[in-house]
């Protein structure tokens, strides 16, 4: 059965909406006799409860809600993924039904405004859940450092579960995740995005020796980091140019910071004994929104159309007018990160540019069209960027932290089958979250999972033994 659709994205599923008819309602006697809590439907259309009983129904044990099993302590959902793979949407229904509150991971989505080119969420498509650190942050401001998110988000999931409720975290912005979670990441702290993020025209711009022959780049690394100099063969291009990316994002030499790593490493193992060795920071179930490549594809080309249609080019003219009026007394915009990075906006200012000098130009139209397909080319880019991502670097700080059975691929791929591939799941393993137990094995969970997990460990491995 089909999502309910929605202009704000690809596909939305349709939202459970008013489980319980009173939340001070005592339901310890509501039921079918089972001992499974009934959902209010009174206020949902026909058709709404047809598609929804089926799909959203999630009966919860009495035994559970009444301390017949321990209930884990500082529960944490967190919920990766790469754009149009409906993270959102899954963030939303288990909040919904797990009585939780969502705190956004996304860097663009922080900014104010711009609801179509940072794909927020409607206040419809909230469902009513409070949102944290969305729409937090104004124009001017710098994207937040990976130190400071962590921050933040460690003291509002301290409030939310003050107030007796489940945090959930969820966005694009991998490393502000992998901060929340892994402690190694706080040193390689940035204000990104950083140059997988951008086109090789923006990495010859913020970094013009990284897009050098790679006998120029291991000369420049030998100047300020001759440990890892001598540590890569002099062809290995990707090594090298990673070690100097390090160097000039951060302003600190890549061979240092390992350093600091494997000894704050080091002090944690020899202060920790058995398993509490292998435990996160919170007791912390992932979930990896996946969908097959070429399906996002295509779910990506359809969203851009959309948005257009919804109003893209309104919001990157009011872009492009904020540029412009800061540019005119003078100031100086680094524009290599920010709002300025987000997808949409610097691949229509050509036609934007055009529009304000020459309105009656015949070009106009073939700018647009441009800016249409750039735009489709940059969100498959980035979708690509954040699978590699989890794949090369969260995985690897998981099998580090001998957590990836925290871990678990939920697939995406067909909206047809949302609500039993990745709704479904996701409540189950949140629910045996919340009650303290066993949960499967992620391999178990789908063929896809297998298929993807397996490949993707077996890679990682390859990888550490080079």
């Amino acid at each position: 059965m089909e999502p309910h659709v929605t202009p704000g994205g690809p596909w939305r599923p349709l939202a459970a909406q008013a489980l319980f008819s009173d939340d001070n309602h005592d339901h310890s006697d509501d039921g079918d006799g089972d001992g499974n809590i009934a959902l209010n439907t009174a206020t949902l259309h026909p058709s709404s409860s047809m598609r929804f009983i089926p799909h959203f129904y999630f009966p919860i044990c009495r035994s559970a809600l009444r301390g017949h099993h321990r209930p884990v302590m500082d529960p944490l959902v967190v919920i990766y993924g790469s754009t149009g793979t409906g993270k959102s949407d899954l963030a939303v229904e288990l909040a919904t039904r797990f009585n939780g509150e969502i705190i956004n991971a996304d860097a663009m989505q922080m900014y104010r405004g711009l609801p179509i080119i940072t794909n927020k969420l409607t206040d419809a498509e909230q469902c009513g859940i409070a949102h944290h650190l969305l729409g937090n942050i104004g124009l001017e401001e710098e994207p937040w450092t990976v130190t400071h998110f962590k921050r933040e988000a460690t003291r509002i999931i301290a409030e939310i579960r003050s107030r007796g409720r489940l945090p959930i975290v969820v966005g694009g912005t991998s490393y502000y995740l992998d901060g929340l979670l892994f402690d190694d990441r706080l040193v390689e702290d940035q204000a990104l995005p950083e140059t997988g993020l951008l086109n090789r025209d923006d990495v010859a711009a913020k970094y013009p020796i990284l897009t050098a022959p790679t006998d120029v780049m291991l000369k420049k690394l030998r100047e300020v980091d001759p440990v890892m100099a001598d540590r890569w063969h002099p062809n290995d291009v990707r090594k090298i140019r990673n070690s100097l990316e390090i160097f000039l994002a951060t302003g600190r030499r890549a061979s240092d910071i390992y350093e600091e790593q494997r000894i704050r490493k080091e002090s944690k193992w020899a202060s920790e004994s058995g398993a509490a060795k292998a435990q996160s920071p919170w007791k912390t179930l992932m979930f990896w929104l996946f969908a097959k490549p070429d399906v996002l594809t295509d779910r990506l080309d359809k969203r851009v159309d959309k948005m257009v249609q919804n109003g893209l080019l309104g919001e990157t003219a009011e872009v492009y007018e904020y540029l412009q009026s800061r540019l005119a007394t003078g100031e100086v915009v680094d524009r290599t990160k920010g709002i300025w990075q987000s997808i949409g906006f610097k691949q229509f200012e050509p036609y934007l540019r055009a529009l304000k000098e020459t309105p009656e130009s015949l070009a106009l139209e073939k700018l647009r069209l441009a800016g249409i397909e750039d735009t489709k080319s940059a969100t498959r880019r980035y979708a690509k960027y954040q699978t590699r991502w989890i794949t090369m670097k969260t995985l690897s700080s998981l099998q580090q932290e001998k957590a990836l059975d925290r871990l678990f691929l939920l697939d995406s791929s067909d909206i047809q089958h949302w609500s039993e591939e990745v709704l479904d799941k996701g409540a189950e393993l949140t629910r045996k979250l919340l009650a303290d137990e066993d949960l499967p094995q992620a391999v178990d969970i789908s063929e896809t999972a297998r298929q993807v997990l397996t490949a993707t460990v077996e890679r990682s491995n390859q990888a550490c033994e080079e």
